[in-house]
Formats: structure tokens, sequence, C-alpha cells
């Protein structure tokens, strides 16, 4: 792989990764991943895409986040949190809360499964 590609690379590699790859990932990871610098990839993946690889890695996370809560009913949300590799609950809360823009909880009230 060409260092010209590598964005492409990346961005590839973080949206095909299974459920379980993407609730740890983190920069370094992708940095030993691909053997390049951390500070490296993060300046590319900004100047290229116009996000930072947190922001991008982050909103994999509160998408599989959605995805969990709304199909998996007996998952509380601090396993929730702990499952996609967060240490503090109240920090994914605050995530979640501003990206979906309702708590975990009330989200999934709001959009109850089948059955239901």
């Amino acid at each position: 792989m060409t260092n010209s590609n590598i964005v492409e690379e990346i961005y590839r590699y973080v949206v095909q990764l299974p459920n379980e790859g993407v609730a740890g990932l983190t920069i370094k990871m992708l940095a030993e991943h691909f053997d390049v610098s951390r500070c490296y990839i993060s300046r590319r993946f900004h100047d290229e895409r116009g996000m930072t690889l947190a922001a991008f890695i982050q909103r994999r996370k509160l998408l599989l986040a959605e995805h969990l809560l709304l199909n998996e009913p007996c998952l509380t949300v601090r396993g929730l949190a702990s499952r996609l590799g967060y240490s503090d609950c109240q920090h994914f809360i605050m995530r979640f809360r501003k990206h979906w823009g309702e708590s975990p909880g009330r989200y999934r009230k709001l959009f109850p499964t089948c059955g239901d």
C-alpha cells in the first residue's frame, strides 16, 4: 500500500470491521495495523476527509450503539457502554445524547422493537 491511498484504505478497513472490531477500535490500533504513526494517519485523514479520525471512529461506534440498543433489548446501557469500549458509562451517555439527541434509554423507548 502506498501512502497516497492510506486514508481510503483506513476508511474501508473501519467500515468493513465486524461489530466486535469497531467496539474496541482506537487510532493506535489503526496506526499499528497500517504501520504508520498515529499523528500521520490522523493528520492525513483529517486533511482528506474533513473530519478527524477520532470523530470517524466515534461515529462508527455510535451507529453500532444504536443498532445494538434497538436489536438487543436485554442489553443494559452500562453493558452497551462497556461493550463499545467506554470505561465511563456517563461519558458514553453524553456522547450518545450529543449524536442522537436523546439518552440511550430514552432512545430505546422511542423506537420499541417488534413484539414490545
